[in-house]
């Protein structure tokens, strides 16, 4: 068979590997967090890892301060001015964790899930994950479920599909997206950047929108890095929704997929990677309302992307 899957212990979770035998490209995924921690591919006689991913060797210790690298951002994205919102006209204040005053990246980043499916043939290998969150966070009391489907497809494609259920009987507001880090075994100044877009969100100094939304064809084409400081988001041009990361030998296409209209960029002080993050709305969207989705009772939401890597040549 040209594709497995390997499940192994690693602490208070589990590891799972998919790999492709024939190429040699192999993905990890972790159940806790439901994260991509690892993609390795096969160039030149060598092997080279995509993602930057987190250190384990001592469990999920300093996972936050290490970055949040590859996390599930759900049921928010990115901030929220100082932790607090107004749903339905009920005050709430997130309880879960803080950065400068604001609360960041969600509740579920370092949530337990369970295997609740998986498969390996000739075509590829996935792993179907679930979480329940049961209203744990007071600023969040709301039940929702979550699937999360990591699927390894043949010439070095992966694909990841969220399904979010509202488990309540009331309508919920709702966020969701990815933060993954990637890495070209180069520093991102030697690297090229190119996407569509429809505007970049404009931030205030504690990197919330002002509300703005401003034209920039800084990426339109493939554009050099070098040592140009990204923390921002765009909102992407839903006929082209593929953002490309390259160098020299190598390519990497993003491509948004479904229900991720927003594309967040950073660039970590050691400019080894840089966070290409889908989201579903923009930071602070339970106050701006931009991208806010509002479930309804026991509704089901489904988003999509996909990531695949290609030798120039």
């Amino acid at each position: 068979m040209s594709f497995e899957i390997q499940v192994s212990p690693l602490f208070d979770f589990e590891k799972i590997r998919l790999i492709d035998a024939h190429s040699g490209c192999a993905v990890e995924i972790t159940t806790r967090g439901a994260l991509m921690n690892s993609w390795q591919v096969k160039h030149q006689n060598k092997t080279l890892n995509l993602i930057a991913g987190n250190e384990f060797e001592n469990g999920w210790s300093h996972f936050e301060q290490n970055g949040f690298k590859g996390a599930k951002l759900s049921p928010f994205a990115c901030r929220i001015e100082n932790g607090q919102y107004e749903h339905e006209g009920k005050h709430f204040s997130i309880e879960k964790c803080y950065i400068n005053k604001d609360a960041i990246h969600g509740i579920v980043y370092d949530a337990l899930y369970t295997i609740q499916s998986s498969q390996a043939d000739e075509q590829g290998a996935y792993v179907v994950l679930r979480h329940a969150y049961v209203g744990s966070d007071k600023g969040y009391p709301f039940n929702f479920t979550l699937l999360v489907k990591w699927h390894l497809h043949k010439n070095n494609q992966i694909s990841v599909e969220t399904i979010l259920t509202n488990c309540t009987t009331q309508e919920i507001p709702m966020m969701d997206g990815w933060h993954p880090y990637f890495s070209l075994d180069s520093l991102m100044n030697d690297c090229s950047l190119s996407f569509k877009n429809k505007g970049k969100v404009i931030f205030d100094d504690k990197l919330l929108p002002t509300g703005q939304i401003l034209a920039d064809a800084t990426f339109d084409r493939p554009t050099k890095i070098e040592s140009m400081a990204l923390d921002n988001c765009f909102l992407l041009d839903p006929a082209h929704q593929e953002c490309i990361l390259e160098n020299e030998q190598v390519k990497l296409v993003v491509h948004a997929g479904l229900n991720y209209p927003y594309l967040q960029l950073y660039i970590p002080p050691n400019r080894k990677s840089i966070a290409i993050e889908n989201l579903s709305g923009a930071p602070n969207s339970f106050n701006n309302k931009m991208g806010l989705l509002l479930m309804k009772p026991h509704e089901n939401l489904v988003f999509k992307t996909s990531y695949q890597f290609f030798v120039k040549s």
